[in-house]
């Protein structure tokens, strides 16, 4: 089957949705299991979003935050509020929370490809479908529960949506939508989406209808007004405030100042050195976080780089550009230039990847027509890529050895909260152990308000040293009746139970 010269018919259809259903597969399947365990992360924003569906209150008390305190800084709240659902028809869990990413993920496989063949046409369309379906970033991304992951596909959605406009002007409703829920999804879209829908409104201005660009425009600034007012009001160290029966929550800091060059210091500098990491970044495609690529496969394989770069050939070579081309193109070099602002890892700078693959897929298609019939060579090899880079990926992840997302943590802490009526005990081997007792044990946030004790209470990320009955710390530190250990803190003592790579130790005996 010749993909190059396929069009829209039975065959295409077909493929299609064959090429849907497998990036389906890659994101939904054993959500539990790869990546093994839950990220102090993932737990963060599930317990907050079992809090506020069963009591209104994330864990600091805000009823209905626009943005969550969580550990002093914040954290975005999209997500929490998309997993809400999924909580209250399965439970809390790592799945439940994992889902709204996962899915997502698929949605924007659905746009993707259908953004591409509104710009180039059906052929085009698919081999965008197949690059992001088997693209090792995206795959990772949406597996699991990392909050700020949500932005790309709201982007998409509002890139997708605006271009559909200029034949279908009503269409301007959901890019509105879209546009205002990725402030709700990453920090980092005050940083693009003022520049990108300056370029929509401009590229758009001859099929713009007065009725639905104020129904868009009044769409988005009733959405968007909230999260703007309560980064602008943490911006100028202002407290806390309900507006309409949401809070907008006073953060002890916030994570722009944290994460990017409006924290102060030397401006030019951290912009220099924020472009010498992208550059990096860009040819190695790792930034040395596990949970953000492997050693296979980087963020689109090796074969990624040098695709875009043919694809952004042959959009300049072709000169004019529909206005979904136009759209993906500035929204590449505006998320460059934002990145420059940004201390570059590949979350941080997620708005930049799904451009980068588009015009990938537009070198794809270029060379898969030069190739002819030869095109399956160009598909096999974006196939051995990725099968590298699955392997590489549940090697990783998939198992025990997975220390980032702790497998048996959960596990380990049931079994003591079940077994223990004194302190229990967790080492800070784990990032942020006391998230994990929340959610595993469903404390309610009442109760975790009015006991937990804060050795910073002031900082960025606040050190619990225990709430109710849990205590956290060092090893060597422990007491109570039980503790919950890595195994690598075990030496001399006596497990009552091992679950994954975590130890319960009983000290009541020993006492």
């Amino acid at each position: 089957m010749n993909i190059s010269g396929m069009r829209p018919s039975r065959r295409f259809i077909l493929c299609a949705a064959a090429l849907f259903i497998l990036g389906a597969a890659l994101r939904l399947a054993c959500l539990d299991a790869l990546p093994a365990g839950l990220n102090q992360d993932e737990a963060s924003a599930g317990y907050d979003a079992w809090a506020i569906l069963n009591f209104g209150l994330d864990r600091n008390l805000n009823r209905l935050p626009v943005l969550l305190e969580s550990w002093g800084s914040g954290q975005n709240a999209l997500l929490s509020y998309l997993a809400m659902p999924f909580i209250a028809l399965f439970g809390l869990s790592s799945v439940s929370v994992r889902l709204p990413m996962a899915l997502a993920g698929c949605l924007t496989l659905a746009l993707f490809w259908r953004a591409a063949a509104l710009a180039r046409g059906g052929r085009f369309g698919l081999w965008a479908l197949f690059m992001l379906a088997v693209c090792p970033w995206h795959v990772m991304a949406s597996r699991w529960a990392l909050e700020s992951n949500l932005l790309p596909a709201c982007l998409m959605a509002g890139a997708y949506f605006a271009a559909l406009s200029e034949r279908r002007p009503w269409a301007l409703l959901g890019a509105g939508l879209a546009f205002a829920l990725a402030l709700y999804a990453y920090g980092t879209a005050f940083f693009l989406l003022p520049g990108l829908l300056v370029y929509c409104l401009w590229r758009l201005r001859r099929s713009l209808r007065p009725g639905a660009f104020a129904a868009a425009f009044a769409l988005f600034a009733l959405i968007a007004f909230p999260i703007a007012l309560c980064q602008l009001r943490n911006a100028l160290g202002l407290g806390g405030l309900e507006l309409f029966g949401f809070t907008l929550p006073e953060l002890s800091a916030t994570r722009q100042s944290a994460v990017s060059v409006l924290g102060g210091g030397d401006v030019i500098g951290a912009v220099w050195d924020n472009f010498k990491a992208l550059i990096r970044l860009l040819l190695t495609q790792t930034d040395g976080l596990i949970w953000n690529s492997v050693g296979f496969g980087g963020i689109f394989t090796v074969l990624g780089l040098p695709l875009a770069a043919a694809g952004l050939a042959r959009s300049a070579r072709d000169g004019a550009r529909s206005a979904m081309e136009g759209i993906m193109l500035a929204w590449l070099l505006l998320s460059l230039a934002c990145s420059l602002l940004i201390s570059v890892n590949i979350n941080r700078v997620n708005m930049l990847w799904l451009p980068l693959i588009y015009f990938a897929a537009l070198g794809a298609d270029w060379l898969g027509g030069a190739l002819g019939r030869a095109w399956g060579a160009l598909a096999a090899a974006l196939l051995a890529c990725f099968a590298g880079f699955m392997f590489m990926y549940a090697s990783a992840l998939g198992g025990e050895g997975n220390v980032n997302f702790f497998p048996g943590l959960g596990e380990a802490i049931e079994y003591a909260d079940a077994k223990s009526e004194g302190d229990i005990y967790v080492t800070d081997w784990v990032n942020a152990p006391y998230i994990f007792a929340l959610f595993y044990t469903r404390t309610p946030p009442e109760e975790f308000a009015a006991s937990v004790e804060y050795s910073d209470p002031g900082s960025a990320f606040r050190d619990v040293e225990g709430f109710a009955l849990w205590r956290f710390g060092p090893a060597g530190q422990a007491e109570g009746d039980y503790f919950i250990l890595h195994l690598s803190e075990c030496a001399g003592m006596e497990a009552e139970a091992v679950f994954g790579q975590f130890a319960v130790i009983n000290n009541t005996e020993s006492k």
